[in-house]
């Protein structure tokens, strides 16, 4: 009768189960998790019984059910089983879910849903007669709606869009015999200002701030880079304007880093200083080869996504104040993302000691 005995626990139902037991609304829950506690505790399933006053059948079939299904298989929720509740069948969460899809400028006169809206609609629609905001993000979550950021896009309206998508992709397709394949842009203007971001902070932390207030007397930088798709790494340089000397400078510069023999195949977008007549008379003389994005379609571009990742680990929840700093961090990230240096700088312990002994 006291062989069945219950699993170890996972990291997250010890704690569970401690709540669950001292739950006043759910005595189901609260004696089923009792059972599973002292059960692991050791005390035998007779013992168990006389304590939560049940049979000792029982106390092997929420053993074994939460041994087969964990925390599920020993929950129990009234409106699941009961008739005034039966607004929560699947046919009502199948509504609740195509409702909360619809869109809500039609149906609220609203931009977007929160739930606390939600719920008031679907009340006053008489779908459900009372629902927590709770309960609510549950049944979305396991109808698989989910927040999302929408974003823009924009159509290319370049008569030859077609042409020039189909040569980038052909180049993406393959490397061409004696040659390298380059994406090429300019990240910036980089100006000195509190940028915001996210960090982890724990309970009763101070959170970081950043100051409100800022000048423009700085001035700008401008990063001309360069993705190399055959070693997967991005370089470039750093300048105060972006003009076509300046651009023409850049690629002399990448030129110098690749053999001579070996033909550059550039991809940029058609940027003023990228069509300067100095600059494509210099390129068809040194073996460069430019691949123009048609117009509004920079997301051909491969190296705009390594701008994003930048931008989010070097730049977001920064307040660099000279752009000397500001370089030094563009520079230490990209030396951990060519892999030319561990992701670690400092031992956590060292660091820890210093920031206490500053304290």
């Amino acid at each position: 009768m006291d062989k069945v005995k219950a699993r170890p626990f996972r990291p997250h139902e010890k704690k569970k189960l401690h709540r669950l037991k001292r739950q006043k609304g759910n005595a189901v829950n609260a004696r089923h998790a009792r059972i599973v506690l002292l059960a692991r505790g050791g005390a035998r399933n007779r013992d168990i019984a006389s304590q939560v006053d049940c049979s000792p059948q029982w106390v092997r079939i929420v053993i074994h059910r939460f041994n087969g299904r964990g925390l599920d298989g020993i929950t129990w929720s009234p409106w699941m089983h009961t008739s005034a509740r039966s607004r929560f069948t699947a046919a009502v969460r199948e509504q609740i879910a195509e409702i909360a899809l619809s869109p809500p400028r039609r149906l609220i006169g609203m931009t977007r849903w929160s739930l606390a809206k939600l719920r008031d609609y679907l009340v006053e629609q008489k779908v459900v007669a009372r629902i927590s905001p709770r309960w609510l993000g549950a049944l979305l979550h396991r109808a698989g709606a989910r927040w999302r950021r929408t974003k823009t896009w924009k159509e290319s309206t370049d008569p030859d869009f077609w042409p020039k998508y189909r040569r980038i992709r052909r180049l993406y397709r393959g490397r061409p015999a004696g040659g390298r394949r380059i994406c090429v842009d300019e990240f910036g203007p980089l100006n000195l200002r509190p940028r915001q971001g996210c960090c982890l902070r724990g309970r009763g932390q101070r959170l970081e701030r950043h100051r409100a207030t800022y000048n423009r007397k700085g001035g700008v930088r401008h990063w001309l880079a360069a993705y190399d798709l055959e070693t997967d790494r991005l370089i470039g340089v750093f300048r105060k304007r972006k003009t076509w000397a300046e651009f023409l400078g850049f690629l002399k510069w990448l030129r110098w880093r690749y053999p001579g023999g070996q033909v550059l195949h550039v991809v940029l977008d058609n940027y003023g200083p990228h069509l300067k007549a100095e600059v494509l008379a210099w390129a068809w003389s040194h073996r460069v080869k430019f691949y123009f994005t048609p117009s509004n379609a920079s997301w051909l571009n491969r190296i705009e996504s390594q701008f994003s990742e930048l931008k989010e680990f070097a730049l977001n929840n920064s307040d660099y104040r000279s752009h000397e700093e500001q370089i030094e961090a563009i520079l230490l990230y990209l030396d951990w993302r060519n892999r030319r240096r561990r992701i670690a700088l400092q031992d956590w312990k060292e660091d820890k000691h210093q920031r206490t002994a500053s304290a």
